[in-house]
């Protein structure tokens, strides 16, 4: 059993209903955010939270007001020194719904993810720059391709034949000393690591430009690699298959 926020009241819960929580999976409109919890503290938890109110304002979602101390009080009576915290708030019919769940979460040791090409039907713009949708199936369902070929990350290509992201994650790559990401315009989330790591590389006077990414430019690339709240930076291979 673990315990779990849902709706104003501290419950506990068996994995298979937490199951049911799972973005790709749970389908409703609203937004959700995913943190890495380490020895009882949310990383970044400001960032997301205000990422949380962003999307809920672009959805026109009016939400119970949603503190860090809630947050907090989930992951501690967990127990876990190290936890994938998930917030979800989502809209059916005229009520406004809100969970918060804190599961094991056990970083992953390769030095280096393998990565496979996925063609979807993403818009090329920056509508939902702001917006981490409960609208997940795309996401879910390329990264669930990826797995069962043997990958460990899918890229995701938009209607333009271009790599906005992977399926849980920014993407960088590296080309003579320049540090290059997709624009938000590709379709790609306004990852808070992504933020980070730009304003890291221009404080130490590396060049970072946002550039269009097709699959033969990171081929030709020096090197590339992910980010996201719970991998952090993870190298990735140039040569897709």
């Amino acid at each position: 059993m673990r315990t779990i926020y849902l709706d104003g009241q501290i419950v506990k819960v068996n994995d298979q209903i937490i199951e049911t929580f799972t973005p790709g999976v749970f389908r409703a409109q609203g937004v959700f955010e995913t943190m890495l919890g380490q020895d009882g503290v949310i990383i970044d938890l400001a960032w997301h939270l205000r990422r949380l109110q962003e999307g809920l304002k672009f959805l026109k979602i009016k939400a119970p007001s949603i503190g860090p101390s809630v947050l907090n009080e989930v992951l501690l009576v967990n127990e876990l020194s190290s936890a994938r915290v998930r917030i979800m708030v989502w809209r059916a019919g005229k009520k406004v719904h809100v969970m918060i769940a804190a599961l094991p979460y056990k970083a992953s040791l390769k030095k280096i993810f393998r990565v496979c090409l996925v063609k979807t039907d993403r818009v090329a713009n920056d509508n939902l720059a702001n917006v981490k949708s409960l609208d997940y199936e795309l996401f879910a369902d390329a990264y669930a391709r990826a797995q069962a070929k043997g990958f460990d990350e899918a890229l995701l290509l938009n209607r333009r034949g271009h790599i906005f992201e992977s399926s849980r994650a920014n993407i960088f790559w590296i080309k003579d000393k320049v540090l290059y990401t997709p624009p938000l315009s590709s379709g790609c989330l306004n990852g808070i690591i992504r933020h980070q790591v730009i304003k890291q590389a221009v404080s130490l006077k590396t060049s970072v430009k946002e550039m269009d990414l097709t699959p033969a430019i990171l081929e030709n690339s020096d090197a590339a690699f992910l980010t996201n709240s719970l991998i952090g930076i993870k190298a990735i291979e140039t040569i897709l298959r």
